[in-house]
């Protein structure tokens, strides 16, 4: 890996590029798995101490939007084969435990995925990007408004755009049409709860899953990529809020994962000290003031 450094420091070549990168990119992201489980037996427990007197409503409307903010991320490793590797008799886990980790966000895996690649296919652009409605926005409560959109409340725009992905792509299609299933599921399911524990239906599940996807609108897709074109490596940015990176699920550095996709979630700060030469150079906005070591305490550039 050092003898890599060394040489790309010479070599800032897309080649040489790629080689650095393929270094981190393989491994099961075992992280991913115990967050995606965990975070939905720590729901689950939320529910139980409610129910039970052990813990105060509001106190767990507080936890389990804590909780629920970390249900989406190992769904999304799941999406790019982070959970199985390169381990092709382990494709069960990325559907598996990324679909059991968004049951507190009442969502289906398969439909994120659909939409999440075609977002990846065609980042910013307004013809065929799903995340373009609430990522070009001049405001961020406008993303955190517009998001719903994509997650159940409708867009008409969105609509048209993903009937014409069904009509042309096949397994889109064959992806829409298995998480729909699930999608009817969570709506049945969330009626029969609400009728027996309406109150805990609405400060448990129905509300901190509303208020989650406004915030993984805004941190997920309007901060990196707003007001940005289509072209590769200039479709995201690297920027700060004033809080620390792991309280925005390291969005602060989500360039690194569309450059190359494949490269684990926690593995991206070092993949960014490794790479941080070719950033700069390919001109990726903000690169040219990243530090040469990325943490986890506030990132905030030169």
């Amino acid at each position: 890996m050092s003898e890599i450094s060394l040489n790309s420091e010479k070599d800032l070549s897309i080649d040489a590029e790629r080689l650095v990168a393929r270094t981190f990119i393989g491994r099961i992201e075992w992280e991913m798995i115990v967050i995606g489980l965990g975070q939905f037996v720590v729901w689950l427990g939320i529910w139980y101490a409610v129910l039970m007197g052990l813990l105060p409503l509001w106190g767990g409307f507080l936890l389990s939007t804590l909780s629920i903010s970390f249900s989406y991320l190992p769904s999304h490793a799941g999406q790019h084969g982070h959970l199985s590797g390169k381990y092709k008799n382990l494709k069960w886990l990325n559907a598996l435990v990324g679909q059991i980790s968004l049951i507190p966000l009442a969502q289906s895996h398969h439909v994120l995925k659909a939409i999440h690649m075609k977002h990846h296919a065609h980042t910013n652009d307004p013809e065929k990007d799903p995340d373009y409605f609430h990522t070009h926005v001049d405001h961020w409560w406008q993303a955190a408004i517009n998001t719903h959109g994509q997650t159940g409340t409708g867009d008409s725009r969105l609509q048209k755009m993903i009937e014409s992905y069904m009509e042309e792509d096949e397994n889109f299609k064959s992806d829409i049409e298995k998480g729909t299933v699930f999608t009817f599921v969570f709506f049945f399911l969330q009626m029969v709860i609400a009728f027996y524990f309406p109150l805990e239906t609405l400060l448990l599940w129905w509300l901190p899953r509303k208020l989650v996807t406004s915030y993984l609108g805004v941190i997920f897709s309007h901060q990196p990529h707003k007001a940005l074109p289509k072209k590769r490596y200039k479709d995201t940015r690297f920027w700060v809020n004033g809080i620390p990176r792991f309280f925005n699920h390291s969005m602060q550095i989500h360039v690194m994962h569309h450059m190359y996709p494949k490269i684990c979630h926690f593995d991206e700060p070092k993949a960014i000290e490794a790479l941080k030469p070719f950033m700069i150079a390919r001109g990726i906005p903000g690169a040219e003031d990243l530090p040469d070591k990325i943490s986890y305490k506030l990132l905030s550039y030169k």
